[in-house]
């Protein structure tokens, strides 16, 4: 059987141990044997996951390559991403939101040759004008069980695992527990909610805020807002982009501290990830990058060009333990999508790792205990 030898992430109270990680044929962890060789190999974490990413290397979610999924799957795979949700921008649902689940869909018959593409998040098209960030208003439009069922049908796969809404929009709480009830996630973003529409949404089956702090109502005094809902409802998970742009590292650091158990890290990337600075598109608007940063012409922030690994760089930079890193960028996100083999390095779960250097540069990224990049 394959076997690998590293300082790996098993235990949280233990941080890196030195180990030998064995897996079978099928791609399943068998046995973790501690060793002696303190400090020797590579770091070995469990494979990244993001839920929330629009595109990579130039290729967007929103394209109309049929190869761009198997693209990006390969990009993601540099940056130690094992699995991904592909997600969509606000669009108008016939033909464009309809087309990029029903390619998304068939592509994966084919398998993907580096990250596992796990499904479709729809970041819209129910949000809020007022919060749209980046999202383009034309193609926003109002909540109804009717228009719920006409985007995603029955969903009886349940491919489509997450939708962005706001939840102040009139209709939305009834179209919330639709979702639901289609086994469709609910996130809470883009929207002027207040306090109370936002514990309405909690009550109808909502659990998570999108992009935490970003395009959602401020923590006032007499008015906690969603800001304040993440902060203080122990059970909503809180999506984080770490890039030092869409939030300070103080803030982020203090998001660790009070809830780190309930982050989930996402790089919101577009097309401009793992790309130098230059002019590009985001469900085919024009953006500029610079320095870092994704904007479209009036400034608004449009997405990021993080990656996952440069997420994980940023937050220990910042001094984010790693233990509550690894839970951000692997257990968490797989415990909020439903998928138990997966997330931790553990007997009988899926062999997801990547393994990086002393610089925290990845190195190789293993899917089922098979190199999906390998950079040694």
């Amino acid at each position: 059987m394959p076997s690998l030898r590293g300082r790996m992430f098993l235990h949280p109270e233990n941080g890196l141990v030195p180990a030998e990680i064995t897996w079978g044929d099928g791609g399943r962890i068998e046995r973790i044997e501690p060793t002696l060789a303190a400090n020797a190999g590579p770091v070995v974490l469990p494979g990244f996951i993001d839920e929330h990413v629009h595109g990579i290397g130039g290729m967007d979610v929103m394209d109309e390559d049929p190869g761009r999924f198997a693209n990006m799957s390969q990009a993601l795979a540099h940056h130690g991403v094992t699995g991904f949700v592909a997600t969509t921008i606000t669009a108008p649902i016939d033909p464009d939101l309809k087309r990029v689940i029903d390619q998304s869909r068939t592509t994966t018959r084919d398998g993907m040759p580096g990250a596992s593409l796990l499904g479709i998040h729809l970041e819209g098209p129910f949000i809020d004008p007022t919060f749209k960030g980046a999202q383009p208003e034309s193609s926003i439009i109002a909540p109804t069980v009717e228009r719920a069922r006409e985007l995603i049908g029955d969903n009886s796969d349940g491919w489509v695992r997450l939708i962005t809404m706001a939840p102040n929009m009139p209709g939305a709480i009834d179209v919330v527990r639709w979702m639901v009830s289609h086994r469709v996630a609910v996130n809470i973003g883009h929207s002027a909610a207040t306090w109370d529409i936002g514990r309405e949404a909690l009550a109808a089956g909502a659990t998570g805020l999108t992009h935490f702090f970003n395009a959602m109502t401020p923590l006032k005094h007499r008015e906690p807002g969603l800001v304040g809902l993440g902060l203080m409802s122990a059970q909503l998970w809180c999506e984080l982009i770490t890039d030092g742009i869409h939030v300070r590292p103080e803030v982020v650091r203090y998001v660790f501290q009070t809830m780190g158990n309930r982050v989930l890290l996402i790089t919101d990337a577009m097309a401009a990830a793992a790309m130098p600075d230059g002019d590009y598109r985001l469900g085919g608007w024009p953006v500029r990058v610079s320095s870092g940063s994704a904007r479209l012409t009036d400034g608004t922030l449009a997405g990021s060009v993080l990656t996952l690994d440069q997420a994980l760089r940023n937050l220990l930079r910042w001094e984010v333990p790693l233990s509550a890193i690894v839970a951000a960028i692997s257990q968490n996100p797989a415990t909020r999508l439903g998928l138990l083999d997966r997330g931790r390095l553990a007997p009988g779960l899926r062999a997801d790792m990547v393994l990086l250097d002393n610089d925290w540069q990845v190195q190789a990224t293993l899917r089922d205990g098979v190199a999906i990049y390998d950079a040694r």
